[in-house]
Order: structure tokens, then sequence, then C-alpha cells
């Protein structure tokens, strides 16, 4: 079996890219969860959803904006964890 070296520039955007997807992807899945669950009976405040849109919490228009709004700043939040990550490891802890 071959292996393959990365060099630390190809790495570093490979984790860049990571952090970024993941963090989107995190917050996309939570978003559509909170809007599922506004469904339900259960008593709850939805501030989630609040954080994206200013639509009514269970209407189509809510989980479209709110979807979009979340996968960019879960983005977001998962590129600056990336920068952060890679800071921290640089000063060794």
């Amino acid at each position: 079996m071959a292996s393959t070296s990365i060099d630390g520039r190809t790495a570093t955007k490979s984790q860049l890219l990571h952090f970024t997807v993941v963090g989107a992807l995190v917050f996309g899945i939570i978003f559509v969860g909170c809007w599922l669950f506004a469904f339900t009976p259960v008593n709850a405040t939805h501030a989630f959803i609040a954080l994206f849109t200013t639509a009514e919490t269970t209407s189509q228009i809510a989980l479209v904006e709110g979807l979009c709004w979340s996968l960019v700043f879960g983005a977001w939040a998962g590129f600056v964890t990336a920068v952060v990550n890679k800071i921290v490891a640089r000063v060794g802890l």
C-alpha cells in the first residue's frame, strides 16, 4: 500500500474546508431539527429559528430563509474554529 504525504499548506487548506463544511452542516441540521420540533405541542421558545429569520416559525419561508442563513453562519463558525485550532496547535496546546 502506498502512502501519500501532504505538505503543510495543503493540509491547512483541507482543514479549513473541512471545518467550514462541518460547521455549515451542523448548523443546518440543527436548524431543520428545530423547525420540525416547532410543529410539536411542546412549549419551546424556538429562539434558534429566530436567530436566522423573522418569518413565522413554522412557515416554509422560515425553513428556506433560516436554513440558508444558518448554513452561512455555520460555515463562518466552522472557518473561525479552524483558524483558532491552527493557532492553538502552533502554540502547542
